[in-house]
Formats: structure tokens, sequence, C-alpha cells
């Protein structure tokens, strides 16, 4: 499920939530979530060459989601601050494009499934 600037992992756990969101080289976030005293264990993270941003996955407690949330909103101010002005614009069009893709892939997949289907029964 695809939030405003994060995706949230739909993952099996009585105790987790799972996310993805966008982070630049120094860190940012991570400040915010001890300001926001919110313990966040780091799962990986992707980068792309030429890219400012990267791709951080995590998982935090589901008690401590909304401490999460909240540090997450502070980002976007840390970005314009720290140089990154066009931060929420430039993750947006990127989700929006991934998004775009897995539809393609994944109409794609039912269109073979649906041929599969009617030659098996034809």
């Amino acid at each position: 499920m695809r939030e405003k600037l994060y995706w949230t992992i739909e993952k099996f756990s009585f105790r987790y939530d799972y996310f993805m969101f966008f982070d630049t080289t120094p860190y940012l976030a991570d400040q915010l979530f001890i300001r926001h005293q919110v313990r966040v264990w780091f799962d990986s993270e992707y980068a792309k060459e030429g890219s400012p941003y990267l791709a951080i996955f995590c998982h935090v407690r589901k008690k401590d989601v909304p401490k999460f949330l909240a540090a997450l909103e502070d980002l976007k101010k840390s970005m314009m601050l720290c140089g990154h002005p066009n931060y929420e614009a430039d993750i947006s069009s990127f989700m929006d494009n991934v998004e775009k893709m897995k539809g393609v892939v994944l109409d794609n997949e039912n269109d073979a499934a649906q041929k599969a289907e009617q030659k098996r029964t034809a």
C-alpha cells in the first residue's frame, strides 16, 4: 500500500509493520527517529546510480508506527533545509512510475493467464 512518500509493505507479523521510504546518504531520517523516540530496524537499502536518494527498507513495532510516520513527515522538511527542495516531487514521481510499471506487468501476466486458460478450455 502506498502512502504519500513511503510504501507500507504487506508482510504478516504480530509485532512489526514494514515500510520502504527514501533518504539521502547522510541519513537525515536517523536523527529524526531519535528525536521522535522510535526504534527502527533497518533491513536493506538500495541506491540508483546518479540519484541522491536511497530506498530504505525497515520495520517498526506496531505501537511505534505513529511516531515513525511523524518522523517521516519531518523528513520532508529536513530534505528542503538540506538542499533537496524537489524531494517530494521526485519521490512521488518515482513511486507513480513504479506503480504504472507494476500495473503493466500485472496486466501482461493476466493476459498470459487468460490466453493459457483459453487454450486449455479449447
